[in-house]
């Protein structure tokens, strides 16, 4: 089960790219510069980690930089997690982090505003008031973390499906499986300038890398188990977790999420589209298809085809 543990550690942070004491909100109890931070949504309250019903995690990028607060910035992507324990099944769904929602108390905003004015609680209360979800975990991740923990493991194998190339982010790829660095990991999946889904495409890409270090990982301890002891000093170094939460529920959580099946994961991001409101640009999410989208994940954690909005890199060249 200890594998398990070490495996979401650096699969939440690789989905993610681009986990604290008593309730959301309060200051981490372990390391002082934490790569990942890790909490319930609700206190005092454990889901079932067995069963059809959906345990959902909500895994966000942080904007911050070292010395920054983590807990308090802009978030750079965000991602829900509908885990399905019985089924073996996962449904990733990715929120453009321009989404024009309503934030609790703060009037209508990005989507991204909302963990910087209200840290992880109001994040919670945001999606969840406004998608009609409830979030039992979130697991909060930042750019030093996730190279940090690439490199630990010798660097993350993926499968580059288009050419890369963004001075920005500073990604340059070609296509094709390769292994990749800390710096190149982040650097792909902050990537939206040179992908023709924009921001939409920096989602999905975010999948891809989550997707890739859940393989590797059961590929490498298949292999052979000693690779366990890289990827529990690549976690162990980077991680916080909240005092809510004990060690066996950790442990537990992660047994679920990384005992998927990489084959049965579906990695998808809301639709809609950009638009200029006033001066500003933003992401208008196209209400009716999100709202089929939760209401059929919401049962039983998986996406019916019908309602598996098209790959914002479909056509990417």
């Amino acid at each position: 089960m200890t594998r398990r543990f070490i495996a979401i550690v650096l699969v939440l942070a690789a989905w993610i790219a681009g986990t604290v004491a008593g309730s959301l909100g309060q200051t981490p109890a372990a390391a002082s510069n934490p790569g990942i931070v890790i909490g319930k949504a609700h206190a005092g309250y454990t889901p079932s980690l067995t069963g059809s019903k959906p345990i959902v995690i909500l895994v966000v990028g942080s904007g911050a930089r070292p010395g920054e607060d983590l807990l308090h910035s802009l978030s750079d992507s965000l991602h829900l997690l509908f885990v399905n324990p019985e089924q073996h099944r996962t449904a990733m769904v990715g929120i453009p982090r321009d989404s024009w929602v309503d934030i609790p108390g703060q009037g209508t905003n990005k989507i991204n505003s909302a963990l910087a004015a209200g840290g992880p609680d109001l994040m919670v209360q945001t999606i969840e008031s406004h998608f009609s979800v409830r979030i039992d975990y979130w697991a909060i991740t930042t750019f030093w973390g996730f190279k940090a923990m690439i490199d630990k493991i010798g660097g993350l194998v993926v499968n580059v499906p288009f050419r890369f190339s963004d001075s920005a982010s500073g990604a340059d790829l070609q296509p094709g499986v390769q292994r990749l660095n800390g710096e190149q990991a982040l650097a792909m999946a902050r990537d939206r300038h040179s992908m023709l889904g924009g921001d939409f495409a920096r989602q999905e890409n975010g999948g891809r890398l989550l997707l890739a270090a859940l393989a590797q990982f059961q590929k490498e301890y298949q292999k052979d188990p000693s690779e366990l002891l890289t990827w529990i000093g690549a976690g162990l170094t980077n991680m916080s977790v909240s005092t809510s939460l004990t060690v066996d529920q950790v442990l537990q959580l992660a047994y679920t999420v990384t005992a998927q099946r990489v084959q049965k994961v579906q990695n998808i991001v809301l639709p809609g589209s950009a638009q200029m409101i006033g001066a500003v640009s933003v992401v208008v999410l196209n209400d009716p298809a999100v709202s089929a989208i939760f209401n059929d994940v919401t049962p039983d954690g998986i996406i019916s085809q019908k309602n598996v909005p098209p790959s914002p890199t479909a056509n990417q060249a």
